[in-house]
């Protein structure tokens, strides 16, 4: 009778797996000091494998949450139109524009949303397209009070140009209408994840209330400079707008009729005619500690004042270049955390959702800008460069790995030869030893994958979520480094594979010798 007369039906071998992989797995444990080395091996492997791959879809969901406690506004809503003279799709009525926000929060996936006015309508494809540094912001320029010593403060704020994209260096200020001084909106202005912004003061209770006291809230740098507390008082605050610009190429031109003062950013290429506006008597409500540098398309850490402040004509005139703006803040508990890829595609999904509706009602064609898919792809850049010095550290530990599982299989089938001789003795052949073998391989080798994934999937979160050298307090956010189902099947291919192909070629090469 020959070996393929011997060989049993394939129904018959499935149907058999289960109990062979319970002996093979009984045959291990008995046997565990010969394996234990390949259990190393594979082990180890699997737990470096999971980890930097755990480790880097759990660090992209930490940064994540990080950058949204630092931003206040997710999306930009402004006019799909330049302001120019043919324009369709505008309006310079402020509270027919404000009205919109209405239809914004209608929509499950808003939370709230609020008139701005501050910088410019950002109409690009990316922050890497060039008129993406063009639109300007307010500015603010002079202060006088019967308090503190305005003379001592610097407008100027070259840390808006060192990080990030040249737009503006000076400090901006926003006009906030009534819908970002309550909500969520005014939630978010006032916390920063488990922390307030807020240092001296309290954020206004609500739209009214920051009206009726003409509330402005200054940056901590801003307020210690001039000396002011809260209460105090300012007799009138002067900024800029912008009315227009000319490109590089254009500066030689000049302006036809600039009613201010021109303007050059050598950073930008940039030149703008900035005209003055004046508000008068307003309160200190608040002093908010100054942030990190966040998403480049409002700037960061403005000044910024109720917009009841402003004359009917000053809203006018900042509508008709291109100043207004609507603030929105998106539902975050819905927004996907498992992957910044995830949280991309369901962002996109929404941008197509509102720029595709229909708003024919107030005649109004909007351009959304998603600031949480910028400051996403920031994340991927960086996030990018970090895991490529993780897999260089990998690679070595993997193959370190590897040659303790060789090693491992070589120790294992020396100690086999006892074993090897009764079962030829007894009429085993080398087909059903490699197969007795390579069996309780694989039983052995996902035992020691299992283990280490588990491992690294548990650990990560703890690793990444620690606050403090060695002290590994928790730093209050979620972290659900769940690997996908390709992942995890590359794990397994990689580690129980390699095992069973190394398994393979040294037990044929030591049975032909023995047998």
């Amino acid at each position: 009778m020959n070996r393929r007369e011997l060989r049993f039906p394939l129904r018959v071998r499935l149907l058999s797996l289960p109990d062979n992989m319970v002996m093979a797995a009984k045959s291990s444990w008995r046997g565990r000091e010969r394996v234990l080395a390949v259990f190393a091996g594979v082990f180890l492997a699997s737990l470096v494998i999971s980890t930097v791959l755990a480790y880097g879809v759990g660090l992209s969901q930490a940064f994540l949450q990080y950058s949204l406690q630092e931003e206040i506004f997710d999306a930009k809503v402004d006019f799909a139109e330049d302001p120019d003279g043919d324009a369709d799709g505008r309006t310079n009525d402020s509270s027919l524009w404000e009205s919109m926000c209405d239809e914004f929060t209608a929509m499950e996936e808003f939370s709230d949303c609020g008139l701005v006015y501050g910088r410019q309508g950002v109409r690009v494809d990316g922050f890497f397209d060039e008129d993406f540094l063009r639109p300007q912001p307010l500015n603010v320029i002079a202060v006088e009070g019967p308090t503190g010593d305005w003379s001592n403060v610097s407008w100027d704020y070259p840390e808006a140009l060192e990080s990030g994209p040249p737009i503006n260096g000076d400090r901006t200020i926003r006009f906030y209408g009534e819908g970002i001084w309550d909500g969520e909106l005014g939630e978010r202005h006032s916390t920063r994840g488990q922390d307030s912004r807020i240092i001296y003061g309290s954020w206004p209770a609500s739209a009214a209330d920051a009206a009726a006291n003409r509330s402005i809230v200054l940056p901590s740098e801003v307020a210690s400079s001039a000396g002011v507390a809260v209460n105090d008082t300012i007799s009138s605050l002067t900024f800029t707008y912008v009315t227009g610009y000319l490109g590089y190429q254009n500066i030689a031109d000049g302006f036809e009729d600039c009613q201010g003062e021109e303007d050059f950013n050598a950073q930008s290429g940039y030149m703008y005619c900035r005209v003055n506006l004046t508000v008068h008597n307003l309160t200190v409500a608040a002093v908010y500690q100054e942030g990190g540098a966040g998403n480049p398309t409002l700037l960061f850490n403005p000044v910024m004042v109720s917009d009841a402040v402003l004359s009917d004509f000053q809203r006018t005139i900042l509508m008709d270049n291109d100043h207004g703006y609507l603030g929105l803040s998106v539902d975050r508990n819905q927004l996907p955390t498992t992957s910044t890829a995830d949280a991309t595609e369901w962002l996109d999904a929404l941008k197509e959702d509102v720029e595709a509706g229909n708003y024919t009602s107030a005649g109004i064609l909007v351009e959304y800008n998603d600031l949480i898919s910028g400051t996403i792809t920031f994340l991927n850049i960086f996030l990018g460069i970090i895991q490529v010095f993780d897999y260089i550290l990998m690679i070595p530990i993997v193959i370190l790995s590897f040659s303790v599982l060789i090693y491992g299989l070589v120790l294992s089938l020396e100690q086999r030869k006892r074993e090897v001789s009764i079962h030829r003795v007894i009429g085993g052949t080398e087909g059903t030893l490699s197969s007795m073998i390579l069996l309780e391989l694989a039983v052995i080798s996902l035992f020691a994958w299992f283990a280490g994934y588990t491992l690294a999937v548990l650990s990560v979160p703890l690793v990444l979520d620690a606050v403090g050298f060695m002290s590994f307090r928790s730093g209050g956010i979620e972290i659900n480094p769940s690997l996908s189902l390709g992942s995890t099947l590359f794990i397994i291919a990689l580690t129980v594979g390699i095992a069973l192909l190394f398994g393979r070629a040294r037990t044929r090469e030591f049975l032909r010798i023995e047998i």
